[in-house]
């Protein structure tokens, strides 16, 4: 199921790899995690679409994703808003 994720923060400094930290959360609170580097860093607010059950973050330059527990309501309230 395609559902849109809004980037909900990103890191200001980066790890040892260079790469800067995204929080992604859908309106449904599905949370996931990835990195990118400067070329592929999205801004905070941006919207992305990826399959709910399967993203593919590679495809947007993304590296290391990690699915995040379910995001409470009022957080993706303020997410969303």
């Amino acid at each position: 199921m395609i559902e849109s994720f809004k980037v909900a923060a990103v890191s200001t400094n980066t790890n040892s790899f260079g790469l800067y930290g995204h929080i992604f959360i859908a309106r449904s609170g599905k949370a996931f995690e990835a990195a990118a580097n400067h070329i592929n860093r999205k801004n905070k607010g941006e919207v992305v679409r990826l399959d709910a059950d399967n993203p593919n973050f590679a495809e947007l330059g993304f590296e290391i994703p990690r699915e995040l527990p379910t995001a409470p309501e009022e957080v993706v309230n303020e997410v969303w808003a």
